[in-house]
């Protein structure tokens, strides 16, 4: 994945064409925060400022209604703007990352956008996924913007009409799950579905299932993608060897399609144009006035140094398995010890 001289300005276009506040029906239950007292309280503490040097922006994606585990993050990205040392920095943080949540309790971070307070879930839940975050790599989160998947494939072919991403290695997954599938038997009777389901779980389970999934393939190299074939290239999990860590950097090369083709719209000057196009797809922490004011120091970015940071087993985290057997991935140095993970953040930062 090359060096690109205008990344900031494709974020900073996400953000300029993302301010709508979007509401949900979602409703607290058991695994929510014991005390809704207790998520307002992480929303009003984690508010930050920006200090003139550096800018973290949260980038959330999640499936939404309609979707098994809709409000779980299968994108957790921060941007990271260095405007004295003029860097750009991807740091892409793995779903299955364990972590004690603010309710005491531990799990995978990508739960964390589930926990937001019943009044305003979609957006207090980013805020409480703003500071697992900013616990994690002792990062301070200035602003979030987050999407859910009818959003990502509108945004995508609708309003960019299509994508040319470069891709790094060939994508070939046979078991992408189709839309609408998910409760398919595939002839199987009723019993025999209850037998497979006891005997099996996972990869295994779902594989007894063929007519819920279809093959998706991208060859390496450049490819053209309207927004389903987006959603899926970044969606897949069985497509490459890398796992989520692989889905990360397919994340990236998207993220890198979206700048340019933000650029070959000339979408920064026509700022107010194509915020209006883009805000019903999207959602963010950022009003009018912070747009405003940070317009003249992304102007400044075009030129700047760019890197992907990616937390992996291959550095500073390692495989391991929850109490009741699910695959996650926890800090070298031990359960919720963050240590070496802001000192890797903070090498790579300052290379």
């Amino acid at each position: 994945m090359g060096i690109s001289v205008a990344l900031a300005s494709t974020i900073a276009t996400f953000i300029f064409l993302s301010g709508k506040k979007i509401t949900s029906d979602i409703q607290p239950n058991d695994e929510k925060l014991e005390s809704e007292a207790l998520a307002q309280e992480y929303v009003n503490d984690q508010k930050t400022t920006f200090d003139g040097r550096n800018l973290n922006i949260l980038l959330l994606g999640y499936g939404g209604a309609g979707h098994s585990g809709g409000f779980l993050t299968d994108v957790i990205q921060i941007v990271h703007f260095d405007f004295e040392t003029q860097k750009i920095a991807f740091i892409s943080i793995p779903r299955d990352l364990w972590v004690q949540l603010p309710n005491g309790k531990s799990d995978k971070i990508n739960k964390a956008f589930t926990l937001g307070v019943s009044s305003d879930p979609i957006n207090s839940g980013a805020e409480i996924s703003k500071q697992m975050v900013a616990t994690i790599t002792g990062l301070n989160i200035n602003y979030f913007f987050s999407i859910d998947f009818v959003g990502f494939k509108r945004a995508i072919g609708s309003e960019l009409k299509g994508l040319d991403v470069n891709v790094p290695e060939t994508l070939d997954d046979p078991w992408y799950p189709i839309s609408g599938n998910e409760l398919e038997t595939c002839g199987k009777t009723p019993e025999e579905v209850a037998e497979l389901s006891s005997q099996l779980s996972g990869f295994e389970l779902e594989k007894q299932f063929e007519c819920r999934y279809e093959r998706i393939y991208f060859p390496a190299g450049k490819n053209h993608m309207e927004g389903g074939d987006a959603l899926a290239y970044v969606r897949s999990r069985h497509g490459s060897a890398g796992g989520d860590f692989s889905r990360s950097e397919r994340q990236q090369a998207l993220l890198l399609a979206i700048r340019d083709k933000f650029f070959s719209l000339d979408v920064l000057n026509d700022i107010p144009k194509y915020f209006q196009q883009f805000i019903k797809h999207t959602n963010t922490d950022l009003d009018i006035e912070s747009i405003k004011y940070l317009a003249p120091f992304f102007t400044k970015t075009q030129n700047f140094e760019i890197q992907n940071i990616t937390l992996s087993t291959e550095n500073v985290l390692k495989s391991s398995k929850s109490n009741s057997g699910q695959y996650i991935v926890i800090s070298q140095s031990g359960i919720n010890d963050w240590t070496q993970v802001k000192e890797y953040i903070d090498s790579q930062l300052n290379k």
